[in-house]
């Protein structure tokens, strides 16, 4: 019971959080999300701290989805980019918020998690990192005209297409001819 309690409030003080965005105090947010200012405190240590803390919520959650992938001998790219997707839009109000305050970090971060599959499933050899982070942008930029269509799920599927193309690209890029 405590939980949803916990996770209705933190809905009502996101929603606030994005509400008063232009000028956020703890007041603010508060009296919006219909909440005293030290729940408020008792969730986020600061308002300027709030971005970051969703963050890293996100991204500890996330982790935890994809390690399930890293135990499997051979992941299939496709598979977790897909759950990287859908992950991003059950989350979708939170990632939009992210992009509108321009914090794409997370994404970064997320991307740099599977970067990890994609060098043991390639079988990469020494120094892919330049070519690798020109892939990540791309796949980063895949992800971005996602958010320009509110990461709504009609173009879930485009996407993940988008990022499967992109990521044979890299691959014939990145690994040696034989």
């Amino acid at each position: 019971m405590a939980n949803k309690h916990y996770y209705r409030t933190e809905c009502a003080i996101f929603h606030a959080f994005c509400k008063c965005r232009d000028c956020p105090s703890a007041k603010k947010i508060a009296k919006q999300a219909q909440v005293s200012r030290s729940t408020l405190h008792r969730h986020h240590r600061s308002v300027n701290l709030i971005i970051r803390d969703y963050e890293e919520y996100l991204f500890k959650t996330f982790s935890h989805i994809i390690k399930h992938y890293l135990r499997k001998k051979h992941p299939k790219l496709r598979v977790v980019y897909l759950r990287t997707l859908i992950f991003i839009s059950n989350n979708r109000m939170l990632f939009k918020e992210l992009f509108n305050e321009n914090h794409k970090e997370i994404i970064k971060k997320m991307l740099n998690h599977i970067s990890a599959i994609v060098i043991d499933e390639w079988r990469l050899g020494k120094n892919p990192e330049k070519m690798f982070i020109v892939y990540e942008n791309e796949v980063l930029g895949a992800i971005e005209i996602w958010a320009k269509q509110n990461f709504s799920n009609q173009y879930l599927d485009q996407t993940l297409e988008n990022i499967i193309h992109l990521t044979k690209m890299a691959r014939h890029n990145l690994l040696p001819l034989k």
